[in-house]
């Protein structure tokens, strides 16, 4: 949880403007349990500043890139965490082309990783200015289910049970994505699922064409809507790079 003296010194050299931080301030976070159903850590590459309120979440992010890792509150179950619990939201704020991991990261009760399914059922929206855009990216190594009432609006999606190497940055020597294997028990199936009823929409104000949504993991089971404004790919594999360009 971020103290509120400490957040105002990160947030005056994001570009975010001086109303959005007021209105920020005076939704500071009174418990570390917000929108997401756990606890962030902010790491290299990059910087971001978390904001977390009950059954809302706002993530600035100040940089180019930045990556979060995320520890679920549920460490007792063996099913389905429920992470973005449905009526629920979530919003990224930045200026230009950001581009944000979440590496939602399940432990069990020793604080062991493991890989249970990851379940997004709220709505998840990012911004860039006034408009939707930014590249927001989840990985979980037990997968990623996007539930029958989720909404997700952003610029490109990335939706991933492969770890993503983030050596010298988010993106490798030629611009690809790197997918690696995860390396945990029970990940080797691990897949991305797609609802019935669920909408993903990739948008902005940038170049016709130019936003993406990749899925990337050894199963892929897509039954919802997926309205982007450039290329999908849908990649079921244990190791994949990935390049898009303009969003092809």
């Amino acid at each position: 949880m971020n103290h509120a003296s400490h957040t105002t010194r990160r947030l005056l050299g994001t570009g975010a403007t001086a109303a959005a931080i007021s209105a920020l301030m005076l939704a500071a976070p009174a418990a570390a349990t917000g929108g997401f159903q756990g606890t962030a850590n902010v790491v290299n590459p990059g910087t971001a500043t978390v904001f977390q309120n009950p059954a809302a979440d706002t993530m600035v992010i100040s940089a180019p890139q930045a990556v979060i890792n995320w520890r679920p509150d549920d460490t007792t179950g063996t099913g389905t965490i429920d992470f973005l619990p449905q009526g629920n939201v979530v919003n990224f704020i930045g200026t230009g082309d950001y581009v944000v991991l979440n590496r939602i990261i399940p432990v069990d009760g020793s604080n062991v990783p493991i890989a249970r399914l990851i379940a997004l059922n709220g709505q998840i929206n990012a911004t860039n200015g006034a408009i939707t855009g930014g590249s927001v990216w989840f990985y979980s190594p037990g997968g990623i289910l996007v539930g029958q009432n989720a909404a997700i609006n952003v610029g490109s999606l990335v939706l991933s049970s492969r770890d993503i190497d983030t050596t010298g940055g988010l993106f490798g020597a030629g611009g690809e994505i790197r997918f690696r294997d995860p390396g945990l028990a029970g990940a080797n199936s691990a897949a991305i699922t797609i609802a019935p009823g669920a909408t993903i929409t990739t948008t902005s104000g940038g170049p016709a064409g130019s936003n993406f949504v990749a899925l990337v993991a050894p199963r892929i089971e897509q039954a919802g809507r997926i309205n982007a404004d450039g290329s999908v790919a849908l990649v079921a594999a244990e190791v994949a790079d990935i390049t898009f360009n303009q969003g092809l």
